[in-house]
């Protein structure tokens, strides 16, 4: 690199000798007032006499020209000194770094005085920025200016000349900024021991590419040092994944792509519904306040950033291209996203239904199982042994079949998969929900531990120094192994021994009957098969969860009440266990002795490590019974990516949680580590540096003064509440206004998800016909007229469609005694003598839930015209929707029901 000051030398005609002096005069630095040669016009200086370009200008256009380019000089460099002063401190921002000219002494040395001091030293680098940001705009204004008058006033091959020594003037002054803050930077960077890298290091040239400096040129956002102890993605498949397919993936399945189509279908109907429930005059002022928002909402104008990147969405669409062949499943824990082939995945599941535990059924015994269970709860009703209130809870009118799908267990060889049934809807959902919530008293017992911060305030209370050893144990299989019949004695007794812990109305003879019936129908289904489980429970049933406690407590309490030598202290979560020792021949006699109180449970045990330490939960405990956070091998520290498209209270809920999990789990010497980690570990998902410093120092004040805290916690639950409330699904541009509006009339908003990875990826269960499918909106045609019916069910769409065939069949399309039309597309075919298409139905539109019925109904209607429908038969919806009904109508589309009336009545 040659720089070049202002003082060029012109020479009008040059020897070779003189060519060769200024080569080697070119290569001084400005300092040295280097001379450079050029040519310049004949008729003005004599051939032999050289004058500086600064005697030139004064020669050729007068001493003002001179004055106004040592001005455009100055002013560019100090331009170029400025705009680095501005990177580098928004570097120091962006990094949460203190420069040293700006840190504060501390006279006090305590906690708070050391908060007080950074937050007054990130208050000046503040003002410092915006007073450099200032100089810059001054320093810009006046070169401009400057610029601008002395084109007038010079030829273009001076003027042009002009520019690029102000280029090279400017372009060494910057590069040797950039080096010295490069230098300064990373002394920081090791003093704080950050886990980012420099901006400095991400430049390929310190060049400036154009001839006029347009400001600052690094981007100062935080990049993570790449964490390559744990993999994200772990493609056991076979297949090659392309790199953008992998980024994908790897940003985890719980990532929220920005959405792309518009929300007001989804959106509307949940609002409709809970605005009716308003008083008149509310409920229209609610109506035409979020009819306007969405209204005027355009999903190309109106959409934010897009946090995939072109190549990543064109990825995104490859993979769900690839559904059909792969299997993008959740390990089982560490957030990691296993790629397995269906054929893999099959194979795996299959495997464990193969185990013993489980029986091929020849048919869906869904129906069976209702209507025992139907006729079960109306003769205990009827025998006054349940009450009305209770027979209602524990019935599910319409049900689908449990699913079982399997998550790998990457941390074990072969990666077998973990069993998980979706229990939700199903037959015995609702009864199993209500038996849990009657054995929840009976499963509280003193070994069972809430989470790791009560497992961490019994440890510290109860060392031991005789008890100095502690072993960890576990139960293989605690669900599927554990005989619940064992565990419904020890209700029975329970309830027996102690009545007052029987729910009111209910005995224990009736718990019993009804605990059997549950385990007496368990079942699942797999890949369109069905099973009954003979043995364990379904993990995923919340009653199997209290059963398998209840038992679990039973052998640990009687183990420890009458071995001879028991352990100091124990305790356990789910199935695992912790107890303290003498040593480990005194670990190991226990365990023995657990063992040999069981048949169906079989305890295994973990000792510490070479070095001493012990996991427990989300604990390592220390040979000096210290304790700080636990990570798995297979961690991958992936949480909510920043980037994702969610709730800010979500994202702040992960730097909050593993704040707060540092300060309930770790000892005072590992806290500090710890605290750097979580900032380590919210820097690589993405979080920007001030947020992750903000809620942390929030959450650390909130254990240095807790009383305070929880009293602005309950003033703030008492002033919130709300008479209505709703969960609407997140948008990032519609969210926050309709949030304000409804809470404008006393309705709570809360925010669920929007379609994740896992949810565009991941398909692991079977997909009920659409005949059985509830909530849905359908479309009856005639077959000799144009003439259409549109309506709605909540229940499964076959059992609707009988009714409107058995109107037809039986001639019974009005009710004699309120002369109201029960079925209008059996009312037209008998009055018409037309056909109607029975077996040609279609479904528009398959929703969430039964409170987006009635807007989406009356969408179709409104806008399809459907001849059928009568207008008096309509939901009432309010006019003021009208607006928006157009977008929700171009979200139904037509496909086959799948009803055939030729079987239907079968089914």
């Amino acid at each position: 690199f040659n720089p070049t000051p202002l003082s060029f030398i012109l020479i009008r005609n040059t020897t070779p000798m003189d060519q060769t002096a200024n080569s080697a005069e070119s290569t001084e630095t400005p300092n040295q007032h280097t001379n450079l040669t050029t040519q310049t016009p004949n008729q003005h200086i004599n051939p032999t006499t050289q004058l500086s370009f600064n005697d030139s200008l004064i020669s050729l256009f007068g001493q003002h020209a001179s004055t106004l380019a040592k001005t455009t000089s100055h002013s560019i460099e100090h331009m170029a000194i400025n705009s680095c002063h501005i990177s580098f401190l928004k570097a120091c921002r962006d990094h949460s770094l203190i420069p040293k000219g700006l840190r504060l002494t501390n006279p006090l040395s305590t906690k708070r005085s050391t908060e007080v001091l950074t937050h007054a030293s990130n208050l000046l680098i503040t003002e410092r920025l915006n007073h450099y940001r200032l100089k810059y705009a001054q320093h810009k204004r006046t070169y401009e200016h400057n610029l601008r008058h002395i084109e007038s006033l010079i030829t273009p091959q001076y003027f042009q000349k002009l520019g690029h020594l102000n280029t090279k003037k400017s372009s060494y002054t910057h590069r040797k900024q950039l080096l010295t803050h490069q230098k300064k930077f990373a002394v920081l960077l090791s003093e704080y021991d950050t886990p980012f890298l420099s901006p400095y290091d991400t430049l390929k040239t310190l060049d400036i590419p154009s001839p006029t400096f347009h400001g600052p040129l690094l981007k100062t956002s935080p990049t993570p040092k790449k964490d390559t102890t744990a993999k994200t993605v772990i493609n056991l498949s076979g297949q090659t994944l392309s790199t953008a397919e992998t980024d994908v993936l790897s940003l985890g399945l719980k990532f929220v792509p920005t959405p792309t189509s518009d929300p007001t279908p989804d959106l509307a109907p949940l609002i409709q519904n809970i605005t009716k429930q308003l008083g008149e005059g509310m409920e229209a002022s609610a109506t035409y306040q979020v009819t306007s928002v969405l209204s005027k909402f355009d999903n190309k104008r109106d959409m934010t950033t897009d946090n995939l990147t072109p190549q990543q969405r064109t990825a995104l669409k490859s993979l769900k291209s690839k559904k059909s062949e792969l299997k993008f499943l959740p390990a089982d824990k560490g957030n990691a996203t296993v790629v397995l082939t269906h054929d893999q995945y099959i194979t795996k599941v299959t495997d464990h239904l193969s185990s013993g535990s489980y029986t091929l059924l020849t048919k869906d015994p869904t129906q069976s199982v209702t209507t025992k269970l139907q006729k079960v709860l109306k003769k205990l009703h009827t025998d006054k042994k349940i009450t009305t209130d209770l027979y209602h809870k524990m019935r599910n009118l319409h049900p689908r079949w449990p699913q079982l799908y399997g998550q790998p267990k990457i941390h074990k060889p072969g990666a077998p998969i973990r069993p998980v049934v979706s229990f939700y809807n199903t037959p015995l959902q609702a009864l199993h929900k209500v038996l849990a919530s009657f054995l929840k008293p009976l499963a509280q017992n003193p070994l069972r531990l809430k989470d790791s911060s009560d497992f961490k305030h019994r440890f510290d209370s109860s060392l031991n120094p005789s008890f100095h050893y502690h072993a960890s144990l576990d139960v293989q299989s605690l669900y599927t192994s554990c005989d619940m019949r064992l565990a419904l004695k020890t209700v029975i007794s329970s309830f027996e021994q102690n009545p007052s812990r029987l729910p009111s109305n209910v005995t224990t003879t009736t718990i019993g009957s009804l605990i059997n019936f549950c385990l007496d129908n368990s079942y699942l289904e797999f890949n369109g098969s069905f099973y009954s489980q003979d043995e364990g429970g379904t993990m995923g049933s919340p009653l199997i969860v209290e059963l398998a406690e209840i038992r679990l407590a039973e052998i640990e309490t009687l183990a420890l009440s009458s071995c001879p030598d028991p352990p100091n202290t124990y305790s356990h979560f789910v199935d695992d266990g912790l107890g303290s020792f003498r040593d480990r021949n005194h670990a190991e006699s226990f365990l023995t002795f657990l063992n040999s109180l069981t048949e169906d449970l079989n305890f295994t045990q973990e000792h510490p490590s070479t070095d001493g330490t012990i996991p427990f939960l989300d604990v390592l405990i220390h040979p000096d019974k210290s304790t700080s956070v636990y990570r798995k091998p297979t961690h991958t520290n992936l949480y909510t990516k920043y980037s994702s498209c969610t709730t800010n209270s979500s994202k702040n809920a992960v730097i909050r949680s593993l704040t707060r999990r540092a300060h309930n789990i770790c000892s005072p010497q590992h806290l500090d580590d710890e605290l750097q980690t979580v900032r380590h570990v919210c820097l690589q998902n993405g979080f920007p540096p001030h947020r992750i410093t903000t809620i942390m120092d929030e959450v650390q004040r909130k254990f240095t003064n807790p009383s305070r805290h929880q009293s602005l916690a309950s003033f703030n639950r008492q002033t919130r509440e709300h008479a209505l409330s709703v969960s609407l699904p997140f948008h990032p541009s519609l969210s926050k206004p309709i949030s304000k509006i409804l809470g404008q009339h006393d309705i709570k908003v809360t925010h669920s998800s929007a379609t994740s990875l896992r949810n565009l990826l991941t398909k692991t269960k079977t997909t009920p016909p659409t005949h059985l499918t509830p909530n849905t909106i359908y479309e009856i045609s005639c077959s000799q007229c144009p003439s259409k019916y549109a309506g709605q069910t909540y229940r499964p769409l076959v059992h609707r469609m009988k009714e409107h065939e058995r109107c037809y069949r039986l001639n019974n399309a009005i009710d004699e005694s309120t002369d109201r039309i029960k079925s209008a597309p059996a009312h037209h075919a008998l009055t018409t003598g037309h056909t109607i298409s029975w077996n040609n139905i279609e479904v528009l539109k398959s929703l969430t839930s039964r409170s987006q019925l009635d807007l989406t109904e009356h969408a179709a209607i409104q806008i399809r015209q459907p001849a059928m429908n009568r207008t008096d038969r309509a939901p009432k919806c309010s006019s003021l929707w009208d607006p928006i009904l157009p977008k929700i109508a171009k979200s139904l589309k037509s496909r086959p029901s799948g009803i055939s009336f030729s079987t239907s009545t079968e089914d």
